[in-house]
């Protein structure tokens, strides 16, 4: 068998990064030696409590470091799609999963310097830790294979154009160009994955019936709401990890790809500009039907959970 990819998964558990933790959790390719949590699509308090909530309903048990509560230089206000606490109020009773008292930083930048094969790092979170681990032990990347960021768009712009305010480059773009500006591989898994490779509601109703915890899911999902996908459920974070179990799924180009600011917007987003020389390799197309069938057979493994 061939081994597996040791991963550091990055989150701010919401919705749709529950669905990338069952994801990961539930493969037999990724062997994932860390969750962090980073501030985001709710307060660190709540993401936290979400993070161990899913792992705990999977049965599963990984460490979970507690990471920054906030942007890396600037806080800047923003709408989340996740409902008030993030996770549509569903919470795991009893949950005996707590955080390990390390930071997300410490954690990460240990088991990257132990690790024997080098660590992929999967942040579908504003990219806060992952720059904040780049600043404070810039040798890190050397035993990072890759840093996969569920990040920005897929297309360029036109002069004079204002671009849709991605969430996790608009939460914390200075957080994305330090990462941007260090040397380590990147891999960007543009939004528009997502919003292509939605769960319409006959694939929420296939969730539901089958298994408890697909209809865990399914009572989750109708707290979602995505501006882009109006008849079914995006599945941003859930492309990330897809991509690194199982990259064929994607098409992918090298591009140049950049913060870019706009006072419109407050903040700045991450998109593409192909005149320049390229800094990352970016997906440009995903096939369907291989990401609902990673979706539904890993729901299927979710046979042994707990629900308090």
């Amino acid at each position: 068998m061939a081994k597996k990819i040791p991963v550091i998964l990055d989150v701010d558990t919401g919705i749709d990064d529950g669905v990338s933790v069952m994801l990961a959790l539930k493969s037999k390719k990724l062997d994932v030696k860390l969750i962090t949590t980073c501030h985001g699509n709710t307060s660190i308090e709540n993401i936290n409590r979400n993070t161990l909530t899913i792992i705990g309903t999977l049965n599963e048990k990984v460490p979970v470091a507690e990471g920054m509560s906030h942007a890396l230089e600037k806080d800047r206000p923003h709408v989340t799609v996740h409902g008030a606490d993030g996770l549509g109020g569903y919470v795991l009773e009893n949950n005996p999963l707590k955080m390990i008292d390390k930071s997300a930083l410490e954690a990460a930048h240990e088991i990257i310097q132990s690790s024997l094969e080098p660590i992929t790092y999967i942040c579908v979170a504003p990219p806060t830790n992952l720059a904040n681990l780049l600043k404070h032990y810039p040798e890190d990347y050397k035993k990072i294979k890759e840093v996969v960021l569920m990040v920005g768009s897929n297309e360029e712009l036109k002069d004079g154009e204002v671009p849709y305010k991605e969430f996790n480059a608009s939460v914390d773009p200075e957080a994305l160009e330090l990462v941007l500006k260090n040397p380590v591989k990147k891999v960007v898994v543009s939004m528009e994955m997502g919003h292509t490779a939605y769960l319409n509601w006959f694939d929420v109703y296939k969730t539901k019936i089958t298994n408890t915890f697909g209809a865990i899911l399914e009572n989750i999902y109708r707290s979602y709401r995505d501006g882009h996908v109006h008849n079914g459920i995006a599945m941003h974070d859930g492309c990330a990890v897809a991509y690194v179990i199982d990259p064929s799924i994607f098409e992918t180009k090298e591009a140049h790809f950049e913060v870019k600011y706009f006072e419109s917007l407050s903040s700045g987003v991450g998109v593409v500009n192909y005149s320049k020389p390229a800094n990352v390799t970016i997906t440009t197309k995903v096939n369907i039907k291989k990401v609902k069938r990673l979706y539904f057979s890993s729901l299927k493994k979710c046979k042994k959970i707990n629900i308090g």
